[in-house]
């Protein structure tokens, strides 16, 4: 698949998912839960969402030739930062979405559901979908950053 119709496959995915969140959003603004099966939906769009967000930031560095792609979701988000290509803010919260999204994942048994839905209710999904949205569009100066990344 090209980089462009990887690109174009990730925001299709993207809207989707945020159609769910946004749907689950308007769900708890309206009746104030979620049950069983909507929280199942939130915990599965925001994977997906997430996990989008990390293949993405991989596809980029390779794409542009990146000494090293990793394979951990938030060494790749480290990378975008350290190069420039993502500010502050996004860093912050892409990085609070891996955890999260490890939490999900990795601790099912422990997981707290008022986090997914206080997630889902004050809308902390809208900068990952923000992320995917965005089409890659570097400077000469960032473009040879990551072609030179080094640690």
């Amino acid at each position: 698949m090209s980089f462009a119709a990887y690109l174009n496959s990730t925001i299709e995915t993207a809207g989707c998912e945020k159609e769910v969140l946004d749907t689950l959003c308007d769900q708890l603004s309206s009746v104030g839960i979620l049950s069983k099966i909507e929280l199942r939906a939130a915990r599965a769009s925001l994977q997906i969402l997430i996990e989008n967000s990390i293949g993405k930031a991989r596809r980029i560095l390779k794409h542009y030739d990146c000494p090293l792609v990793p394979s951990r979701g938030r060494d790749a988000f480290i990378v975008l930062y350290e190069v420039g290509l993502i500010n502050d803010e996004l860093y912050h919260d892409l990085m609070q979405a891996v955890g999260f999204r490890n939490a999900m994942i990795h601790d099912y048994m422990n997981f707290d559901e008022g986090i997914l839905v206080n997630i889902v209710r004050e809308q902390k999904y809208k900068p990952i979908y923000q992320f995917l949205m965005q089409q890659p569009n570097y400077s000469a100066v960032q473009l040879s950053r990551i072609e030179n990344f080094s640690l």
